[in-house]
């Protein structure tokens, strides 16, 4: 588990800092949600002991799991793993007598979706992302642009121009920031159907639903870098007017901690 994870994210000793952490966290009466990403090269009982170690030694309350998304700057997008793929993986995953232990922090029918049960279309507005740019069009995974309110969000996003079979990026999505609005939505419109879910958990055999027709997806467009290079020169005259002005623009601590030097300052 420690070389995946470390091997993940390019740096050793992220591993045992973050379960030094979450125990820290636990010890001090934190609640502790875990968020797990599936790339194309993991394997199934991995995947498990992982499962298995989060719930029963860190005992964790709750765990995100989701397959990871192909962003367009990552170096390695050869592991990005692929939609037929990520089904056949979760059906194996879930099939585990150890399923019903471990609290997984998403609706049934998501799950269901990911073992390949439900055929959904994403929900983007669902989970809305805002970062330091502003609101980001038009999901937290793809960076095309960014407005300054909710409104404009809502509004002025080509919403049909995205998602699996409108755009090329997003054919192999099924991520939860995208996809457990839509299943929890289901759920209001079939109880009945997410009740059964919830019962008897994902189903892991027999045909699949009917996947997406992707053939007419647009061509993906590759702008992020400029919009985050624009936006970072925004950020950048903004702070030399304020420090002109002596007026630091806040750091994220000190929109949150009143006891920070910056909002002291202020």
């Amino acid at each position: 588990m420690k070389e995946e994870h470390d091997k993940a994210v390019c740096q050793e000793g992220v591993f045992d800092r973050c379960v030094s952490a979450i125990k820290k966290a636990k010890s001090l009466g934190f609640r502790c949600n875990v968020n797990c990403t599936i790339f194309d090269n993991a394997h199934a009982d991995d995947l498990k002991k992982f499962l298995n170690y989060v719930t029963d030694e860190l005992k964790v309350d709750g765990i995100t799991i989701s397959p990871g998304f192909a962003y367009e700057r990552a170096p390695d997008q050869e592991h990005f793993i692929k939609r037929s793929n990520t089904k056949n993986f979760f059906r194996n995953i879930f099939k585990s007598k150890d399923f019903k232990k471990w609290d997984f922090s998403h609706s049934g029918l998501y799950l269901d979706f990911l073992a390949g049960n439900q055929s959904y279309k994403c929900t983007p507005w669902g989970n809305p992302t805002r970062n330091i740019f502003g609101w980001q069009k038009p999901c937290y995974l793809l960076g095309e642009g960014y407005v300054k309110s909710f409104k404009e969000l809502m509004n002025d996003t080509e919403w049909d121009k995205y998602g699996t079979g409108n755009y090329d990026k997003c054919s192999d999505c099924m991520a939860h920031c995208g996809y457990e609005a839509s299943a929890v939505t289901d759920v209001f419109t079939n109880p009945i159907k997410a009740a059964t879910v919830a019962i008897k958990g994902p189903k892991t055999e027999g045909a699949m639903a009917e996947e997406i027709d992707i053939s007419k997806s647009r061509d993906p467009d590759f702008f992020h870098d400029t919009h985050v290079s624009e936006m970072m020169k925004k950020l950048h005259a903004q702070q030399k007017h304020n420090e002109s002005n002596n007026s630091p623009i806040p750091s994220a601590g000190a929109a949150i901690n009143p006891q920070s030097h910056l909002a002291k300052k202020q």
